[in-house]
């Protein structure tokens, strides 16, 4: 009998690891990334590998609505789903029309007629003079051509003249106090109005933060809302061995207009978070958020990620260092204005002051002073979002009691994995967790399908 030959056996894959990525998208269109029965979510997870979560918040009726979408994956997967978001979230223009000639072809036959010739949306509120009505055009990013086609040709089936229209961003504070500094610049390179809301007085904090643009054609409103977009926040969290951190990554962060804040997790894991713009990622040849946790990860070059931005964004040639600036003066209003019960709706933008006191360079401590900390709030509004939340990991581990595993609250405790999180993870992220009872794992996976339903 001849002898079968030998299989070579070949060493498993290293698996990259993971890291967190949370971005701002306004609530309100948190539904329709989101889709029926989670169908749109479900997808984009899975063609990109990522799990992502949209606060539970949002569905409870009187709790703050929070704008915050975590992303969890390897790194080059979570800018393929902070793409993907970014362009199927859709695009809305706002125009003014005569009510008579919206009833002369009748609301229906405008919304069948645009949807099926544009692919379009159009909702009609009319306004209390009975004179005038106010149209929404909503399309998506990826199609922006065929929103163009369609504002242009509601304006001349209407015989609306298309000298303003507008666009509405409803957004955070921390987002308002960031491109506050900004406005004039945005106005002066695309020929809009923008109006944003006032947030110079801390102790009279407007409800809700809706920034207003006005322009003359859709080109000129939506080029002023991608470079609003552009200097929304985002931050990355991830975990690295304390012994991997050392001065380089603080001054090339400081060097990107990078806040790196660092905190103890367990043993000797360090948590660390690289908040900054959004469209900070454009300087990867002087290091940005990707880049640097890259570094921090002990990721190879070739596994560098390059961001796909729009070219809008560039056209602002902002200096570098603004980012860190906003952030620190945002502190110093804070400490300034001597108010111990401020407004739950302050940013969660953080500035950390670390203590470099290592002769081989590593990092011996760090301290972190918080906006946060000087409220008597415990719900962040939006940076820190996506932090692992105490009071949701009590409800964690109460249902893990009432279920009989008890026993794995230590490890999702050890994780920093709270309710919140807990809603998204799969069989295979149970496994990776250590979770080897099939029968544990079975309970819990029914337990989670019941928390999304």
């Amino acid at each position: 009998m001849a002898k079968q030959p030998l299989k070579q056996e070949t060493a498993p894959a290293t698996l990259a690891p993971l890291a967190t990525l949370s971005m701002e998208v306004s609530y309100t269109f948190h539904s329709h990334l989101i889709g029926r029965s989670g169908q749109n979510i479900n997808r984009l997870m899975e063609e990109t590998d990522t799990r992502i979560h949209f606060p539970d918040r949002n569905r409870m009726t009187g709790e703050p609505k929070c704008n915050n979408v975590v992303i969890r994956g390897q790194l080059s997967n979570l800018e393929k789903a902070r793409q993907r978001i970014r362009m199927d979230i859709p695009v809305e223009i706002i125009v003014d029309c005569s009510s008579e000639k919206i009833s002369s072809f009748g609301q229906c036959s405008l919304i069948d007629y645009f949807s099926k010739s544009y692919g379009v949306l159009l909702r009609f509120y009319p306004k209390i003079d009975g004179l005038s009505c106010q149209v929404n055009i909503r399309g998506q990013q990826y199609r922006i051509h065929h929103l163009k086609e369609a504002v242009s040709s509601f304006g001349y089936l209407t015989q609306t003249p298309l000298e303003s229209m507008m666009m509405k961003i409803e957004t955070s504070f921390d987002h308002v106090w960031l491109v506050r500094d900004h406005v004039d610049k945005i106005a002066s390179v695309t020929g809009a109005g923008i109006r944003c809301p006032d947030v110079s007085n801390l102790k009279e904090l407007p409800k809700k933060y809706c920034i207003w643009i006005r322009g003359s054609s859709v080109d000129t409103v939506y080029a002023a809302s991608t470079m609003l977009n552009g200097l929304l926040p985002m931050q990355f969290m991830a975990q690295m061995p304390s012994e991997r951190l050392n001065r380089c990554f603080l001054a090339q962060a400081e060097e990107a207009d990078v806040l790196f804040h660092v905190e103890t997790s367990v043993l000797d894991i360090l948590t660390i978070r690289l908040t900054s713009y959004e469209w900070n990622a454009p300087f990867l040849s002087l290091g940005n958020s990707f880049e640097i946790l890259r570094r921090c990860l002990g990721l190879a070059t070739n596994q560098a990620v390059v961001p796909s931005l729009p070219q809008t964004w560039k056209t602002l040639d902002f200096t570098r260092n603004n980012f860190l600036p906003a952030s620190k003066k945002l502190l110093k209003e804070l400490s300034s204005s001597h108010q111990n019960s401020l407004s739950p709706q302050l940013g969660g933008i953080v500035v950390e002051t670390p203590s470099l006191s290592s002769a081989d360079g590593s990092v011996g401590s760090a301290t972190l002073s918080s906006p946060l900390a000087l409220t008597k709030s415990c719900v962040p509004a939006s940076l820190t979002a996506s932090r692992f939340d105490q009071n949701s990991f009590r409800r964690l581990s109460d249902l893990l009691e009432t279920v009989g595993l008890a026993r794995y609250s230590d490890l999702f405790l050890q994780n920093e994995i709270d309710m919140a999180m807990f809603t998204t993870l799969n069989d295979d992220d149970l496994i990776s967790l250590g979770i080897t009872s099939f029968g544990a794992r079975k309970i819990m996976l029914n337990a989670i399908q019941e928390l999304r339903s």
